[in-house]
């Protein structure tokens, strides 16, 4: 009893001293008198109790803490007690109110002010709002570099948190150099991803200085410095003093005697020790080294002729240590990496993470959207493209000139590139594209996107005077885009009133200007009230921004079709860099198979395998039969290969040719079905069935049409050798799944799988155990994907019909 009466006494001793303490150094308002204090211009935080005296005792304690340092900012602190009359507004909560004279500022919940740094580093956050952006994105710090070019230079950081403690010293540094430099801070990981390779769980912060302010160009880039210290007080006043200092400072005496303020604060200077005939390149030099060596060591460098010191023609370096009892170390070093050596410039190890082994950290699943990482462009002009916001965006679908609009997400890869593709687009076109461009970050404006219907990234639609949206289903390319725009401006298909016309269009003479954009025009050839028009017009109108398309329906168009040895309905199709007219009839053809007709056409009769035309070729669902030429086809193999297709004796495969210098991606196929590269030109066919079978031309067989014909034959019975068989493994994620189930069993047995088992049918459950059973002991031998168990799923039919209710 004795003992718990003195640990009672104890804890009110204790109770009493924070009590003490806080009344001591916090002044104490009332609900009559604290308006008093607020006076014009003067900064308040005030923290408004309708409690007693023995609550929120740590708040109060941190809060006496806060008062002597932001007092040294020009901020009081102070309690407001709410006793008395707790009907005020400020007394509902247990709050704390940021004012500005008798202006509110902004409300903190105690939560947020949970010690002394917190309540430093978000009062002085709401006060350096324009001295601080705060940014949550990539593009955001880019937009902010291209906008401060040639003005300020950046202070770039990151905090784990708001309210941590490197958070205020970064407040703190921000009062004292804001209108020096722009302050950016950020908690988002993926944002200091692209600043620095170092992993954000492993540290609580970093700080680099982005150089904007000697940046002249637009299109050049901002050097960055980080800062390879703990982010406290002294170490941010000390690297942003360095970053002010000049790169190259002139040495004029002897480095024995040299001072500058990198030996103050504990850092070497490097000479550089230069002659008349060699200044230029020595300061090339040396700027180069400075660059590499910032914050970390200073560069100087010392022209012989003009110093008076007499350093031996034997030594081009020299380096000066902080130490007083140093004696300068003069070098002959003939690489600046021995330079770098010196100082030691050598990145940490990071600390390993205890993690599981899930391959490299650059692997996508997606194959594309991996290469498209690897070779990334993150460093966008944005100013180019302007950006939308769900109020900008309503005038563009009504606007009388067509506004070409791409909708992106900010954090994947292929929607960065393809708006990288957008603004070169932007520059290169400026003065001949008719049609307004413009973004929208879809991560930003989520209703915009909903509402426009865009359920892929990154897709491009195109508004004009209120008509339905066009999406543009084309190459994501800068010239491929500008191509389809160009081609947009114009009806599909255009209506004709005459021959003069008709033949006007065809021969290229109606739109000479867009002859650099396309190869080919097409004329629909139609007598009056043919049904066969009508699905013209309705195939056609796919076609817009991919082809120049007419249609003529007049009285004459039997006559104009009979120049050309054929009848109404007809299609003429004029390659310009041939000078070639190819007149199809589309009697009894099929509406369905118009467009279809269309686009083979566009192709050509012998098409050549592009990146962009691979998509048409493959849907052909044929054997690929494929002539690798070294350049642009020989006469002598394309009059064989076309006369075997005029015979249509190659109806079975879609025959094309694919030029390895247009395509170098060629070779590459080469190489794999050859193990080497072959000589050139090779004819190729692959099959696309069960076997997948790759088979080649025996190259001393002469090229003709009867070796190509007797090669095709042996194929098909049997009697040739496949020089290649094409994969059957599946094209898998190259990273393990998660198995998010079996996580969320573990973490509560009402979840996932356990789900599922309640859904089952009694009669089932037996199934279902035998089932995990037999998919546990198969999992042990390899990993487990989705793709391995959809066949699976799709051959036993009769046991996927008995799982409908889930």
């Amino acid at each position: 009893m004795i003992v718990s009466r003195k640990f009672f006494i104890l804890l009110l001793y204790v109770h009493r001293c924070f009590m003490d303490r806080a009344k001591l150094l916090l002044p104490e308002l009332t609900t009559d008198n604290y308006s008093d204090s607020l006076t014009p211009g003067k900064t308040s935080l005030l923290y408004f109790s309708s409690s007693g005296p023995s609550s929120n005792l740590i708040f109060l304690e941190e809060l006496q803490k806060s008062s002597g340092v932001l007092q040294d900012f020009g901020i009081s602190v102070a309690k407001v007690s709410c006793v008395k009359d707790a009907m005020l507004r400020f007394c509902a909560e247990e709050n704390a109110y940021l004012f500005r004279g008798s202006k509110l500022l902004r409300e903190f919940p105690t939560d947020t002010l949970f010690d002394v740094n917190a309540i430093v580093a978000n009062v002085l956050f709401v006060l350096l709002y324009n001295e601080v952006k705060y940014i949550t994105a990539i593009l955001e710090l880019q937009k902010l570099e291209d906008a401060i070019k040639g003005k300020k230079n950046i202070v770039f950081t990151y905090v784990r948190a708001i309210g941590t403690p490197e958070h205020r010293y970064v407040m703190e540094a921000a009062f004292a150099h804001g209108s020096t430099h722009q302050f950016v801070v950020t908690t988002e990981s993926n944002v200091l991803k692209n600043i620095c390779t170092e992993d954000p769980s492993l540290i609580p912060a970093r700080l680099a200085f982005i150089h904007c302010k000697l940046v002249t160009s637009v299109n050049q880039e901002c050097q960055r410095t980080l800062l390879d210290q703990p982010l406290t007080t002294i170490n941010i006043h000390r690297f942003l003093k360095l970053m002010g200092l000049p790169l190259v400072v002139q040495a004029s005496i002897d480095p024995d005697k040299f001072s500058s303020v990198h030996l103050q604060v504990g850092l070497p200077v490097i000479f550089i020790l230069s002659q008349q005939e060699t200044y230029e390149d020595d300061m090339e030099t040396a700027n180069d080294v400075a660059w590499q060596l910032l914050g970390k060591a200073g560069v100087a460098i010392l022209l012989r002729e003009t110093s008076g010191i007499n350093i031996p023609l034997t030594y081009n370096v020299a380096v000066k240590r902080p130490e007083e009892t140093s004696p300068v170390n003069y070098l002959m070093l003939e690489e600046t990496q021995q330079i770098l050596d010196l100082i030691h410039v050598t990145e940490e190890k990071q600390p390993e993470k205890p993690e599981e082994n899930l391959g490299d950290p650059e692997v996508e699943d997606d194959e594309v959207a991996k290469t498209i990482y690897r070779y990334r462009r993150p460093r966008l002009p944005l100013q180019q493209v302007p950006s939308l916001t769900d109020e900008t965006f309503k005038p563009v679908s009504s606007s009388a000139r067509p506004t070409a609009v791409l909708f992106y997400m900010i954090w994947e890869h292929v929607s960065l590139t393809f708006l990288q593709s957008f603004i070169e687009l932007a520059k290169k076109y400026k003065d001949i594209l008719d049609v307004a461009l413009a973004t929208v970050n879809c991560a930003d404006w989520t209703d915009v996107c909903t509402k426009e219907e865009i359920t892929s990234f990154p897709s491009v639609k195109i508004y004009h005077s209120g008509q339905k949206p066009f999406l543009y289903k084309g190459m994501m390319g800068t010239d491929e885009l500008a191509r389809f725009l160009m081609l947009f401006e114009l009806e599909c298909p255009q209506q004709l009133y005459t021959v003069e016309e008709a033949e006007d269009f065809i021969r290229g003479a109606m739109h000479k200007s867009l002859l650099p954009y396309h190869n080919i025009s097409i004329l629909g050839l139609f007598t009056p009230n043919m049904k066969e028009a009508e699905d013209f017009i309705r195939a056609a109108r796919q076609l817009r921004g991919f082809a120049v398309v007419a249609i003529y329906t007049g009285e004459a168009s039997s006559v104009l079709a009979q120049q050309y040895g054929t009848l109404p309905p007809a299609v003429l199709f004029f390659r310009h860099s041939l000078q070639k007219m190819n007149a199809v009839s589309i009697h009894n053809t099929p509406a369905d198979e118009i467009l279809p007709f269309l686009r083979q056409e566009l192709l050509g009769e012998f098409p050549e395998v592009t990146v962009e035309s691979l998509p048409t070729l493959m849907k052909s669902q044929k054997p690929l039969l494929i002539f690798f030429s070294d350049g642009i086809l020989s006469p002598r193999n394309e009059k064989h290969i076309l006369s075997l297709m005029r015979g249509k004796y190659l109806m079975q495969y879609m025959t094309c040719w694919l030029n390895v210098k247009n395509t170098p991606a060629g070779l590459l196929v080469l190489k794999t079905y050859f193990s080497i590269i072959p000589p050139l030109p090779q004819f190729v066919l692959i099959t696309f069935d069960t076997l997948g079978q790759v088979f080649a031309l025996p190259v001393d067989d002469q090229m003709n049409e009867v070796s190509i014909l007797y090669w095709l034959e042996m194929i098909k019975a049997g009697e040739e050798v496949p020089v290649y068989f094409l994969s059957k493994d599946e094209w898998g994620a190259p990273l393990p799944h998660y198995n998010f189930l079996s996580m969320m069993d573990e973490a509560d047995p009402n979840l996932a799988a356990q789900k599922i088992r309640i859904h089952m049918k009694a009669g089932r459950s037996k199934k279902a155990a035998l089932s995990t059973t037999d998919d546990e002991e198969k999992r042990q031998g390899r990993v487990m994907t989705l793709r391995g168990t959809i066949p699976k799923f799709l051959d036993h039919k009769k046991e996927s019909s008995e799982h409908e209710e889930l």
